[in-house]
């Protein structure tokens, strides 16, 4: 069945290391088991490979205590039957020494290690590369009948950090990372470990890409459109609109077009859709979807009300489906970097946050501005804001204020502006205020902690064309089309500031749906779990009762 592609039948992973890397494993662990896909048994005790019923999958880290003959040999059975083992860190150093174990990797560390800071890559150029700093075993070619997994380069010698070699009707997969718990600590690395095992359950290179259903080929069709192709594991099956004309531009893209998404629900070839439609009809459209059988990704906002997410992610765990929201702008350069900052402590607890978009222009005559369809301003750029404050603070909402201002544009039902003020269960509060009346802008974000503090200043941009007539134009760039500047500020102690620039990362377009193939395919966590998007709704649909109730304070729980 087409829904069974990415989360069917649970797979029980034996997770085996030293008492005192429990702890460093942990983020591994959490993943294992957020992932809704793996059973996770995790034990100091290698006698548990005597016993591998009903065990796929075996991930071990030890640096210390090498096997028994009988333990090897357990490990070596389970291997020719179609068990998959993984091994991290120094565990084959230390395992090795069994000739059934050496057997099985094709290789035997030669004990040629450096602790350096190293740029991993991909073998296969379909994920993006990453820096550690951690010791590594030096291997410049993988072994006979092995795949390599990560490369890296050390004095202009390209080695090897992973591979998987097929024995038997199993595989055992080498991982020289690890040494450094630390390691375990970034997200990367935790990623390509997932696709590890996720390939020991599902050989990658026999299990075909994921076509996806494209709902809605309006303004945002070209950019999932584009998405779907730059990511492996993913592909356009076809696209879905009532609109004949928005059809006629989605053409050149070369696949199918249907005008129901009945039409497209009964398309083999459709295993995922994408529901880019307006917010008052995603939660109709998704639920269809789920009871086709598809896995789905919601546009935001995921719905206008709470309850409705709630019938989605009841629909889609009943039925052990995906189902994930496109909370995109998590990867904005600034958020990212903003999101770094608070993490690290350089200003200390976070306890107040202000933030705003907006400025003094007519709002779009899109269903964007029309609150039956939209939700109301609220639901616009709230999706966002809303979200990453809700990533920010670690804490439980207790009370909501939303406030709208009707005063200028008539012609529209949305609000000329809003504020929406949230207080959290541990006594932070945040505000949102998003306008179209504002002629003066409010920084993007104002963040107060108990040692400093971030800005995030607009940025006042113009682009200079020439003209026809050599004459050089200046045009004003929207200043939501470009990342905020960050600075931090922190006090000298003599009633002065230390001031910073924060340095931007690169912008990662394609984060989102390398998550949801890595998910699909390799159990890989969601970035955007529906519960975290269905916490925005909650927020956002307290805001709009309490602007019904002339700003009341609303006291709930979220």
């Amino acid at each position: 069945m087409a829904g069974s592609m990415g989360l069917g039948e649970r797979v029980a992973v034996l997770v085996l290391c030293d008492p005192e890397r429990i702890d460093h494993l942990a983020p591994l662990t959490a993943d294992l088991r957020g992932s809704g896909r793996y059973d996770v048994d995790l034990t100091i005790d290698a006698d548990r490979l005597l016993d591998l019923q009903n065990v796929r999958v075996v991930y071990a880290h030890r640096h210390r205590e090498q096997l028994t003959e009988t333990q090897a040999g357990a490990v070596e059975r389970f291997v020719q039957a179609g068990g998959r083992v993984v091994v991290a860190g120094q565990t084959l150093t230390v395992w090795s020494s069994s000739p059934r174990i050496a057997g099985l990797a094709g290789w035997t560390p030669n004990g040629r290690t450096v602790h350096t800071e190293l740029d991993v890559n991909p073998a296969d150029d379909a994920h993006r590369g990453f820096r550690v700093h951690d010791e590594v075993n030096l291997l410049p070619e993988a072994p006979a009948a092995a795949v390599p997994l990560l490369r890296t380069t050390w004095r202009h010698t390209q080695q090897v950090l992973a591979y998987r070699r097929s024995v038997g009707s199993g595989s055992f997969t080498y991982v020289g990372l690890g040494h450094d718990p630390r390691t375990y600590a970034h997200d990367p690395f935790r990623s390509a470990l997932l696709r590890a095992i996720g390939s020991s359950v599902v050989d990658a290179a026999n299990t075909p890409a994921i076509g996806v259903g494209l709902i809605g080929f309006g303004a945002l069709g070209p950019a999932h459109a584009a998405a779907l192709h730059e990511t492996p594991g993913l592909w356009l099956a076809a696209v879905c609109d009532r609109d004949e004309a928005r059809l006629r531009l989605a053409a050149p893209l070369g696949v199918p077009s249907v005008t129901s998404t009945a039409d497209l629900f009964r398309r083999d070839d459709v295993h995922l859709v994408i529901v880019a439609t307006p917010p008052a009809t995603h939660a109709g459209v998704v639920l269809d979807a789920l009871d086709a059988g598809k896995h789905v990704v919601c546009e935001k906002p995921f719905a206008l009300h709470a309850r409705d997410c709630d019938a989605m992610v009841e629909s889609a765990a009943s039925r052990r489906l995906a189902l994930t929201v496109f909370q995109n702008r998590r990867w904005d350069p600034d958020f990212v970097a903003l999101h770094r900052v608070v993490g690290s402590g350089a200003i200390g607890e976070p306890f107040l946050l202000e933030s705003f978009v907006g400025g003094f222009q007519h709002p779009c005559h899109y269903w964007h501005s029309h609150q039956p369809i939209s939700g109301g301003a609220v639901y616009d750029w709230g999706s966002h804001y809303i979200d990453w404050i809700l990533q920010l603070f670690d804490s439980e909402v207790v009370s909501v204020r939303g406030l709208e201002h009707k005063r200028v544009w008539h012609d529209v039902t949305n609000a000329d502006h809003v504020t929406v003020d949230i207080t959290f269960a541990n006594g932070s509060v945040a505000s949102f205020a998003q306008s179209a009346v504002a002629a003066a802008l409010k920084p993007k974000w104002y963040v107060l902690g108990t040692r400093g503090s971030i800005v995030g200043d607009w940025r006042r941009v113009t682009e200079r064309p020439r003209g026809p007539d050599g004459e050089i134009d200046e045009i004003a760039v929207a200043p939501t089309d470009l990342p905020a500047r960050l600075r931090v500020l922190r006090p000298d102690g003599e009633g002065g500031t230390h001031e910073e620039r924060v340095a931007l990362p690169r912008r990662d377009r394609g984060a989102f749906y390398r998550n949801l193939a890595g998910h699909l395919l390799h159990g890989e966590p969601l970035a955007v779990p529906p519960q975290q998007a269905r916490r925005v709704v909650a927020v956002m649909e307290t805001a709009m009762t309490s602007a019904e109730q002339d700003g009341a304070l609303v006291e709930r729980r979220i």
